[in-house]
């Protein structure tokens, strides 16, 4: 019995040191799956670490790629950009409207920059946002001060400013006055460091398209067709009008456009025998080209007097077009008149009053361009003293057109008066062909010798521009040039375009400058009278003035302002983008800016002013010269 039981003992025993044991392995077991468990997560974690890190600098280097492609064009990220680098890839792209979060960025020159990256599944976003603009741009008021500013204290100011200096006076309606000085004046602040700096400029772009200013352009418009005679046989013989009565002639009136070389001229323009009837010339050859072959030139035979020549002030050698106008009124005391470009060069009494032009009735007399006539019958007789030189928009009036007539012929197609008096008009737009339509009648000319056809941008006074719609498409590369002063005045010139003279410009009486339209003046600017440039922030108009800038008298615009010279004045005007300005005064009276300016010198500004923080055209990849920037603390990562 002692043996059974000590057996029994024993195989409980066992049964407790197996259960025992089968225990302890459960939960060794159970204990190593969570240790290895553990240590899975914690390799996972580790691992997703160590590729958010990657991620995260994958990310900034997308950014990197796409700041350079926008510093070497802007163009080049319309479109995403894409890369691979150690593993993984990034993706970086351009928002003009949008942040990361949907929401409407606060300025049309704001546009987002992001850049996504991903590795191993782990994807990390960064992002920028960028100015079109330099910093100081992003500022309502930027000032320099190398110069004294006054602000007055009526005048409101909403939006952050800067200013190199104390601020005086001072209506500033929401934003920080910023300034550079530790202890500023009238509740300034301290911007610290680095301070903002005055935007880097590069005007190379505008200084080069004006080194290639050459021509003048005036009324009309386009490339339009032009003749040039070569001096050596060139000429036209007109058909059909004909000269054979004494005194036939009481009242006259000759236009023509002009364009001589300093080696042209010749006999004439027009030409109805000076001895006979009357010759209208330009550069007479002469071989002086300082005296009267430098000139205009009126000669006429009166009925009773016989010849009188006359000669003009106007030097008009100068590769220049000119719209000269011949006038003879019998009944005036000074009834010989040349007027050069609009304006009254000369005026002569050359005979008795009421003396008609035609010599004793002796001859008949064809006319000529181009040469002078001795022609008793069509084609026949001449001279043989040949002009050099261009000419265009030619017409023959039995009329005296007054002072106040005489720029209504710069361009008769445009001509509202009465063509009753008109005898012929070759407008020469044929642009081919040996035969000039007379545009009136029947009185055709006939090119003889093969003067040839070329083009010229613009038809009208030399710089000087009436009530034109300008269509920049119609020239050569969009671009309208001119190469002294240009005035345009009442007109509507649409782009995309540009408008260059390396004189002075003139906008005035109501006209409009549409959108995409680059305006730049080697000159002063002088803009006044109703006019608007561009049509909204969203279709702006680039300007660019070398010298002295005016904006006055209900003046609108839109864009980008620049001005280089010693003064810029605002009277009366609407200005609504960016304004550049080098100028050492600045004055403001009764202008609203709503926008930026940035001023390298000083500001005057009166009570009636007011300057606002607002949009700014959107000029990524315009040819403005500015930089864009990266708005401060606009870096995010996410």
């Amino acid at each position: 019995m002692t043996s059974s039981f000590t057996k029994k003992i024993k195989n409980e025993s066992g049964m407790a040191l197996t259960a025992s044991t089968m225990f302890i392995f459960v939960v060794l077991s159970i204990m190593a799956f969570y240790l290895a468990r553990f240590s899975i997560l914690n390799s996972e974690s580790a691992g997703n670490y160590v590729s958010s890190i990657r991620a995260r600098n994958l990310s900034q280097t997308g950014l990197e790629v796409g700041l350079r492609s926008v510093k070497a064009s802007y163009s080049s990220l319309q479109s995403s950009v894409s890369g691979s680098l150690n593993g993984g890839s990034y993706l970086v792209k351009v928002d003009n409207t949008k942040d990361e979060q949907n929401t409407n960025l606060t300025y049309n020159h704001y546009s987002l920059l992001e850049s996504t990256s991903q590795i191993a599944g782990v994807t990390r976003s960064s992002r920028l946002i960028l100015s079109s603009f330099p910093d100081a741009f992003n500022l309502a008021f930027y000032g320099k001060n190398n110069g004294n500013s006054t602000f007055a204290s009526s005048s409101p100011i909403s939006g952050d400013l800067y200013f190199n200096g104390n601020f005086g006076t001072l209506n500033q309606q929401s934003g920080i006055a910023y300034s550079s000085l530790t202890s500023p004046s009238n509740g300034g602040l301290f911007h610290g460091i680095p301070l903002v700096e005055f935007p880097s400029f590069d005007n190379s772009y505008y200084e080069n398209l004006l080194s290639t200013v050459s021509g003048t352009y005036g009324s009309g418009g386009g490339d339009s067709p032009a003749l040039y005679f070569d001096g050596s046989d060139d000429y036209a013989s007109i058909k059909n009008i004909h000269y054979d009565q004494k005194g036939e002639i009481p009242n006259l009136t000759v236009s023509a456009w002009v364009k001589l070389p300093s080696n042209g001229g010749g006999w004439s323009i027009v030409d109805f025998d000076r001895s006979e009837y009357y010759t209208c010339a330009v550069g007479i050859a002469n071989g002086n080209t300082t005296a009267e072959g430098d000139r205009v030139a009126f000669h006429t035979a009166g009925e009773n007097s016989y010849i009188h020549d006359m000669w003009g002030n106007t030097p008009i050698r100068d590769g220049q077009w000119h719209h000269i106008v011949w006038v003879y009124n019998s009944s005036e005391v000074n009834e010989k008149k040349i007027y050069v470009d609009g304006v009254l060069d000369k005026e002569m009494s050359a005979y008795p009053t009421n003396e008609r032009l035609g010599y004793q009735g002796r001859w008949r007399r064809y006319g000529f361009l181009g040469d002078g006539s001795e022609a008793a019958s069509y084609n026949s007789n001449r001279n043989n003293q040949y002009y050099r030189g261009y000419m265009d928009e030619i017409s023959i009036w039995h009329r005296s057109f007054l002072a106040n007539e005489v720029e209504s012929l710069e361009n008769v197609s445009n001509y509202s008066g009465s063509k009753t008096t008109l005898q012929a008009y070759w407008k020469m737009d044929e642009g081919s062909g040996t035969t000039l339509d007379d545009a009136h009648g029947n009185n055709d000319a006939i090119l003889i010798n093969s003067p040839s056809w070329q083009t010229r941008e613009g038809v009208g006074s030399p710089g000087v521009v009436e009530s034109e719609t300008i269509n920049l498409s119609s020239f050569t590369n969009n671009i309208l040039v001119n190469d002294a002063l240009l005035t345009l005045n009442n007109c509507v010139v649409n782009g995309p375009g540009v408008i260059m003279t390396n004189g002075n410009l003139t906008i005035s009486g109501n006209s409009t400058i549409g959108a995409n339209v680059t305006i730049i003046s080697g000159g002063n600017v002088t803009i006044s009278g109703n006019v608007t440039i561009g049509s909204s922030i969203e279709n702006y108009s680039i300007m660019y003035c070398k010298n002295n800038l005016n904006l006055s008298n209900s003046t609108t615009f839109y864009g980008v302002l620049i001005g280089k010279g010693s003064s810029s004045t605002f009277n009366n005007a609407n200005i609504y983008g960016a304004s550049y300005l080098e100028s050492q005064t600045v004055s403001m009276s009764n202008t609203a800016i709503v926008g930026s300016l940035v001023s390298k010198y000083s500001l005057g500004i009166d009570g009636s002013s007011s300057i606002t923080k607002g949009h700014l055209p959107d000029i990524f990849g315009a040819n403005v010269g500015f930089n864009p920037s990266v708005l401060p603390g606009s870096h995010l990562e996410y």
